[in-house]
């Protein structure tokens, strides 16, 4: 019924703005029905220029979860408050295009937008060691190319896709260059069938300052996807000091600095309640139950004066345990504290 309505709005209007300029030049004409469509159909990426405040979670999809099991998981987040989910690690070999339909399906069955996420790194990140076949050639590009064909199968839940997790500071591609060539080809093939995808990656600031020229990558990325974690700063204690919001401002501003006005969305934000998967770098750091409850409410608190004037949304790691001690969920299904953000202020 509200697309009805929507359409109807905009075919009155686009005839409205036809009639009032038939004696001005066509081209202007044309201009201004565009204008009018973007007002009513807002495209991806000025959604993402519009967000704010929480948006939603990082989902671990090793585990190869069906579509039931997906349902439940991307309804459950809605319930909770969840827009947007992004997707880790991947299923399989990761290059199975009918996987990816599956994630995507699942999303838009429960209403939830979906940033698939291509796995660019050629092993997992936990517990695999790296073997003659595990290229970038061989295991990920594969996966890039199924991604991309599912994507232009079913791209309506899709809000953008990402490379990652952190190419650059993996070096994934084996050069910056390397990497942006992929991000372009990629675009393309949306283009070319028509889409308005974003295509970005999720990286940390410091896999970006440690990649020497990112000119490429830079120029290629529709907006900045940011992987902001003070948890691994030196000088990291306590999940809701001054030390972790002024760090998590520290990695903005340099994102900011690289962005030349394109949008910033903080794709994975987040503190452990333990130090099982990730060694800290701060001897002094607290991981536990309550310090991850810390930093969750430390971004909340910030809605007003931060995040809403910002225009930046930010996404937690990770939706459970299957990140050990990341999720806002036990692996038993039961929240660690009640969950809750504002999604405006």
């Amino acid at each position: 019924m509200m697309f009805v309505v929507a359409l109807t709005t905009f075919l009155l209007t686009g005839v409205a703005i036809v009639a009032s300029v038939a004696s001005r030049d066509a081209d202007a004409a044309v201009e201004e029905v565009t204008s009018a469509l973007e007002d009513i159909f807002p495209s991806r990426l000025d959604k993402i220029r519009g967000m704010y405040a929480w948006e939603g979670f990082v989902y671990d999809i090793e585990a190869c979860q069906d579509f039931p099991k997906l349902v439940e998981d991307f309804a459950r987040m809605r319930t909770m408050g969840a827009r947007n989910v992004i997707t880790f690690d991947y299923c399989g070999t990761g290059a199975d295009p009918n996987y990816y339909d599956t994630i995507i399906s699942a999303a838009g069955f429960t209403g939830i937008n979906i940033i698939p996420l291509v796995w660019t790194l050629p092993i997992h990140p936990i517990g695999q060691n790296y073997t003659a076949n595990d290229t970038f050639a061989i295991k990920s590009v594969p996966r890039i190319y199924a991604l991309t064909q599912a994507v232009i199968r079913n791209p309506g839940p899709v809000l953008a896709v990402a490379l990652g997790d952190e190419p650059l500071y993996d070096d994934d591609a084996g050069s910056a260059d390397a990497l942006a060539a992929y991000i372009v080809q990629m675009k393309a093939s949306f283009q070319g069938a028509g889409l308005d995808i974003p295509v970005s990656i999720s990286d940390m600031a410091y896999g970006w300052q440690i990649s020497g020229n990112i000119t490429s990558v830079q120029d290629a990325v529709d907006f900045f996807m940011i992987n902001n974690l003070p948890y691994f700063d030196q000088n990291a204690v306590w999940g809701g000091d001054n030390n972790s919001w002024t760090s998590f401002l520290n990695s903005i501003d340099y994102f900011q600095s690289l962005a030349n006005g394109r949008p910033l969305l903080v794709t994975q934000t987040g503190w452990p309640s333990n130090t099982n998967t990730f060694a800290p770098n701060s001897p002094d750091v607290i991981a536990t139950v309550l310090s991850e409850e810390a930093f969750w409410k430390l971004l909340d608190s910030h809605c007003e004066d931060y995040f809403k004037p910002a225009n930046i949304g930010w996404m937690w790691r990770n939706w459970d345990d299957a990140i050990d001690g990341w999720g806002v969920l036990y692996d038993d299904g039961t929240e660690k504290w009640p969950i809750h953000a504002r999604r405006t202020c």
